[in-house]
């Protein structure tokens, strides 16, 4: 078993014992107070409990919030509709389709027709039908405030965690990636494929859906750095397409391959730019001063050449496909020393 199949698997043992613990706790503490229906309390902690606290947190919000909702629509339709079979059906036909064209504007009224349908429903009959009514509601209330207890109580997964562990691979995968891409092009422009790039551009487009979690949800709860999350990923997001539009001048097969001049300028630059990714990804601060030195040196270089005359020996092909990758290197080492705290510029 590999160590992420291990974390997988023990995250999904901590989400089974905490859900089941929950469960217990909300039938409990209904029991406790003496209401009639725990299992509704049970159920609610089975429905918000998720496998991350940003998750959980979202959910017992999105429960909670519905209910309440629902709980007022519901109230309306007890108190302005006679306890009779048509008044009945067309009061359930008003509420449920009132909060199904409110979803348009907020999720929330999905649940909201859930609680409505509840409330209004299971307190037919009844003698007190608000009261019956809203203990169907502090039953669900329960349960969602017993699963968000447990949530953040016991082994807490936190999403800013997850995204802190997945941002380490990724700008070391990117860091790989960008030196097997250099090298490839210094060996005579030998193909790659694009496969693991467009793996990387698809999670860190999931990244960007993880910080989100951790600002809205488990901020209110936990202090992150989250303005060092925000850079990490804004600055994968900004180096990503550098480095698909080198591989697109790689593969670009008009014309034989040729040897680089400017070899050892090149490896300074893919070295320093790389030192740069893997310790942005550790969230540390990065050294950039060697990467500004290795863009002035590689200019120097190229200008040097420029004035010898010697790029005019070259084909207008071979010329366009190097000064894509060179300035495409460029331009993601220029996006590495803005995005570095304390940038330098060059």
């Amino acid at each position: 078993m590999t160590k992420a199949e291990f974390n997988s698997t023990q995250s999904h043992i901590h989400h089974g014992v905490k859900t089941g613990l929950a469960a217990v706790l909300a039938y409990i503490a209904a029991e406790w107070l003496r209401l009639p229906f725990g299992y509704w309390a049970s159920i609610s902690a089975v429905i918000v409990m998720q496998v991350s606290v940003a998750d959980s947190i979202r959910m017992c919000w999105y429960r909670f919030s519905g209910t309440a909702v629902g709980a007022v629509i519901a109230a309306v339709a007890i108190l302005a509709f006679p306890d009779n079979t048509p008044m009945t059906i067309l009061a359930l036909f008003l509420s449920v389709a009132f909060c199904a064209y409110m979803t348009r504007y907020n999720s929330r009224y999905r649940m909201a027709a859930i609680t409505t349908v509840i409330v209004f429903l299971a307190s037919l009959g009844q003698p007190e039908r608000l009261v019956f009514g809203m203990e169907r509601v502090l039953e669900i209330a329960l349960g969602v405030s017993c699963a968000f207890i447990v949530s953040v109580a016991l082994w807490p997964q936190r999403a800013g965690d997850v995204l802190r562990a997945r941002l380490r691979r990724q700008f070391t995968a990117l860091a790989d990636l960008y030196g097997d891409v250099l090298d490839a092009f210094l060996n005579r422009q030998n193909m790659l494929a694009l496969d693991p790039l467009e793996r990387l551009e698809r999670d860190v487009a999931a990244d960007r859906g993880l910080l989100k979690s951790v600002l809205r949800h488990e901020r209110l709860l936990y202090r992150d750095d989250t303005a060092t999350l925000g850079l990490q990923v804004d600055t994968l997001e900004t180096c990503l397409p550098h480095l698909r539009a080198m591989l697109h001048s790689l593969n670009d097969a008009q014309d034989q391959g040729y040897d680089i001049l400017m070899e050892a300028e090149l490896r300074a630059l893919s070295s320093a730019t790389r030192d740069v990714l893997t310790t942005l990804g550790r969230g540390g601060t990065p050294d950039v001063i060697p990467l500004a030195e290795a863009l002035d040196a590689a200019h120097t270089r190229l200008n040097d050449l420029r004035g010898q005359g010697v790029t005019k020996r070259f084909s207008l092909q071979m010329l366009m496909k190097f000064f894509s990758f060179y300035h495409s290197q460029r331009f993601m080492a220029r996006v590495l020393l803005r995005h570095a705290p304390g940038p330098v510029d060059s």
